[in-house]
């Protein structure tokens, strides 16, 4: 077994962030081709931008200097509080030499510290959808009590291959349902008299959405919590471009969608939240939403190439939707969770 410490990543350490980084890209290069590439710029924001719901503990392996494994560990405090989130990954070249047991058990006693009761990560799984993927965690995972608790499919759109025509198409179909609807587009914080409907919005996506045995529970969003979620952004150069679907005759907001494009990435970006509110479903509103914001993207910036999404696969609705649109499947993920005793 190798001497490895456990240590906190220290922003103002420069060959340690350097190293913590490193490890990252090559766990991610080795185990995830073909899913969406990573990049620093979020991990690094990560370590300088304040949230004042989540804590967001870095932790490193490392030996004589080396950052061989690295568990990045999410501590909500504005709800879900029973919940700690991570991910963890071992350097392709130190594997099998205990770090990530070390680092799985060091993730769940820092959650029982904190009163966690369970602990829970995303991981992208091997599968004939993408034969390129060969990070497998899964049994190890298993091997150490976690169950699979939310299965999840992977899509992405490459914009230049979608067929205008047909999308101009869908979207006429589309709007002929969604008469009493108005749209209106915006990135940043949400319009004062949009910005209480969609933090509701948000949170219903926490009990809308299914969840498997996923152990994530209703969560309080509030008008100010939707602007703290933009003031991070900003801090992180990540631009969040949204549309609203209004309902003309209440003023209500009925809907909306958002894609995230990251500070310094130009050919991919990621599909956020899309949710309609239950009183006005059945008008098409999602696939309104979807190319209304899908063009927008394309004109702010011409040169994206790719929009990653995911979905559970038990949500056959939205994939549906965002297979109109343009996306294909590209991976699967899982959910896996323990309980603490």
């Amino acid at each position: 077994m190798t001497h490895f410490d456990i240590v906190r990543v220290d922003p103002s350490d420069g060959p340690l962030v350097q190293s913590w980084l490193a490890a990252q890209e090559a766990v991610h290069a080795h185990d995830f081709p073909g899913l969406r590439p990573w990049t620093p710029f979020g991990a690094l924001a990560g370590l300088v931008v304040h949230d004042p719901d989540n804590r967001r503990e870095k932790w490193a392996a490392v030996c004589d200097g080396e950052v061989l494994g690295y568990l990045n560990l999410h501590l909500s405090d504005r709800d879900n509080s029973h919940l700690a989130n991570f991910e963890a990954g071992v350097a392709p070249g130190s594997r099998r030499r205990g770090i990530g047991s070390a680092l799985l058990r060091h993730a769940e006693e820092r959650a029982a510290e904190d009163g966690r009761t369970t602990v829970s990560t995303w991981l992208a799984v091997p599968h004939e959808d993408s034969p390129d993927v060969r990070g497998d965690g899964g049994p190890f995972l298993v091997d150490n009590g976690y169950q699979r608790s939310l299965e999840a499919a992977v899509r992405v759109c490459e914009l230049a291959a979608v067929d205008d025509e047909a999308l101009d198409a869908l979207r006429d179909e589309a709007e002929r349902h969604a008469s009493g609807f108005r749209l209106v587009a915006f990135h940043g914080v949400p319009p004062e008299d949009l910005i209480d409907g969609m933090a509701y919005l948000h949170a219903r996506m926490y009990t809308d959405m299914p969840l498997g045995d996923w152990d994530l529970q209703e969560a309080r969003i509030t008008a100010d919590t939707v602007r703290d979620w933009e003031r991070q952004r900003t801090q992180r150069g990540q631009l969040n471009i949204q549309t609203v679907a209004v309902h003309q005759e209440s003023g209500d907001v009925a809907g909306f969608t958002e894609i995230q494009v990251q500070s310094g990435d130009e050919r991919h970006c990621l599909q956020g939240n899309t949710i309609v509110d239950p009183r006005f479903r059945g008008h098409r509103l999602g696939t309104v939403l979807k190319i209304a914001n899908q063009r927008r993207l394309a004109s702010m910036r011409p040169w994206m190439r790719y929009v990653w999404t995911g979905n559970a696969e038990s949500n056959t609705q939205m994939i549906a939707i965002n297979e109109s649109v343009g996306y294909r499947l590209a991976g699967h993920e899982t959910v896996f969770q323990k309980k603490l005793s």
